[in-house]
């Protein structure tokens, strides 16, 4: 799966490569990309578009930030996690 970002004038964001959405309102927008969670924070947003079967979602509103994290949920067992 491809992750890509464009943004438009920083009022219009296109994301693609989206697995899940964590939350969403006015002003944050939290959601699981293919390389990573990504945090959107703005004013005023708005999800104009979201189509499940391309992984791709367009948002909306007064862009002031993007950013990246790491996962919320660690795909590594325990046991792993032990043995390092």
């Amino acid at each position: 799966m491809e992750h890509s970002i464009t943004l438009k004038e920083r009022s219009v964001l296109v994301v693609s490569g989206i697995e899940h959405i964590y939350s969403f309102n006015d002003k944050k927008v939290e959601v699981k990309t293919c390389l990573g969670d990504m945090t959107v924070e703005g004013e005023n947003l708005d999800m104009g578009k979201l189509s499940i079967g391309d992984n791709i979602i367009d948002i909306k509103g007064n862009i002031s930030a993007i950013y990246y994290s790491k996962s919320k949920k660690s795909k590594e067992s325990i046991v792993k996690r032990i043995f390092k």
